[in-house]
C-alpha cells in the first residue's frame, strides 16, 4: 500500500513539467473558492465574544461590584457577515449608556441596586454590531451592581517595608512617605471608614546608611487617586551602648517599716541610636520592686523596670531580684 502511495506522487510531479499537476492545483484551488463563497452565502448560528464598556455614568457617581467586561452573544447572519464580524469585533466594543439604561435614575440615588437585563436589549446591541447580525441569546442575561456617591478625601499613607541592617545599625524614626497624605476618590460608604492607603510591600536589605525608594500605592478596585505611587525615606543611624545605674524603687513600703534591698541599686544596660545618645539619663528609666509581692517562703523580691524610653533598642538590667530585710522604724 505503502509503495503504491509512493509511486503516485512520483508519476504526478513527475508530469508537473507537461503542466498535469498544475492545472490540477488550479482547478482545485478555483474549486475550493466557489465553495467558499457559497458556505458564506448560508446563514449560521455562531457564538461571538464582544467587549463592552460603561458610559455615561454621573461624575458624583460610582458602579460597585464586578461587572462583565464582555458579552457572550449567540447571533444568526450569513457567514460573510459572521467573518468580518469576527475579524473586527476584538476592536469594536459594545457601548452601555448606564444612566439611560437605569431610567436616569442614578442622579437621584444616593446608595441604590440596579438589575439590567440584557436580553432585554437585544436590537441597541445588534444596532451597535450590525444590522445584517440578529442576537439569539445574551450571556449573561442580567447585569446586577450597586451606584453609591462619589466623595474625594485626603487619606494617609502607610509604607510596608521589610527592613535589614548591617551590623551596628538601626532604624533612626519610623519610615517617611512622601507625600504623607493622597487625595482618593471612591463611594462614600468605602471613604467614610478608610484610615490608610497602603503600599506594596518593599524590601531593605543590609542597610547602613539613609534610603530613598519608590512604592507603588495599592487601592481597591473601587478607588480612584492620581497619585500612584510614592517614595519611601528610611532613615538609618549607628547604635551604641549605654549604662545606667539606677536606684531601686519600693512599692506599697509601710510608713512603719523601712525596707533595705541587697543591692539598692539596677545596673541597666542598653542600645540605642547615636541620635539619642545624648537624650538619657537615670531619669529616664525606672527599677521597681513591690513589697506586697513578698512571702515567707521566698526571701527575695522580683525587680521590674516599669519605665524605659521609646526610643531604646535592647535594654536588659541586673539583678532581677534582690535581697531584703525589714526594720521597724
Amino acid at each position: 500500500m505503502f509503495n503504491r502511495i509512493v509511486e503516485y506522487f512520483k508519476s504526478e510531479f513527475g508530469s508537473f513539467a507537461n503542466g498535469k499537476a498544475f492545472v490540477f492545483l488550479v482547478c482545485l484551488g478555483l474549486a475550493s473558492f466557489l465553495w467558499f463563497l457559497n458556505a458564506l452565502e448560508k446563514h449560521y448560528t455562531d457564538h461571538i465574544s464582544v467587549p463592552v464598556r460603561y458610559i455615561n455614568i454621573p461624575k458624583d457617581k460610582d458602579l460597585i461590584g464586578k461587572l462583565p467586561d464582555k458579552f457572550e452573544i449567540t447571533v444568526d447572519a450569513f457567514g460573510y457577515t459572521l467573518l468580518q464580524h469576527k475579524l473586527s469585533l476584538a476592536f469594536s466594543p459594545i457601548f452601555l449608556d448606564v444612566n439611560e439604561l437605569t431610567n436616569n435614575n442614578l442622579e437621584s440615588r444616593y446608595m441604590s441596586k440596579f438589575t439590567i437585563s440584557t436580553n432585554g436589549h437585544k436590537e441597541e446591541f445588534a444596532k451597535q454590531i450590525s444590522s445584517e447580525i440578529e442576537i439569539i441569546n445574551i450571556r449573561p442575561d442580567t447585569i446586577n451592581f450597586y451606584v453609591s456617591n462619589v466623595v474625594e478625601k485626603l487619606v494617609k499613607v502607610h509604607p510596608v517595608v521589610s527592613l535589614d541592617f548591617d551590623k551596628e545599625f538601626i532604624l533612626q524614626k519610623p519610615p517617611v512617605a512622601i507625600p504623607e497624605l493622597v487625595l482618593v476618590r471612591g463611594p462614600e460608604f468605602i471613604l467614610d471608614t478608610l484610615k490608610y492607603i497602603y503600599t506594596k510591600p518593599i524590601v531593605f536589605k543590609k542597610l547602613s546608611h539613609d534610603v530613598e525608594k519608590k512604592a507603588e500605592l495599592v487601592f481597591l478596585p473601587e478607588l480612584r487617586s492620581e497619585v500612584n505611587e510614592i517614595k519611601v525615606q528610611i532613615g538609618v543611624e549607628q547604635f551604641t551602648e549605654a549604662k545606667f545605674e539606677l536606684p531601686l524603687v519600693i512599692l506599697n513600703q509601710p510608713d512603719s517599716l523601712l525596707i533595705k534591698t541587697f543591692p539598692s541599686k539596677i545596673k541597666v544596660t542598653c542600645r540605642v541610636g547615636l541620635s539619642q545618645y545624648n537624650k538619657l539619663n537615670n531619669s529616664s528609666f525606672r527599677a521597681m520592686t513591690d513589697y506586697l509581692s513578698h512571702s515567707i517562703v521566698n526571701s527575695k523580691l522580683a525587680v521590674k523596670l516599669d519605665k524605659v524610653p521609646e526610643t531604646v533598642l535592647t535594654v536588659d538590667y541586673f539583678p532581677k531580684e534582690v535581697e531584703y530585710i525589714i526594720e521597724r522604724k
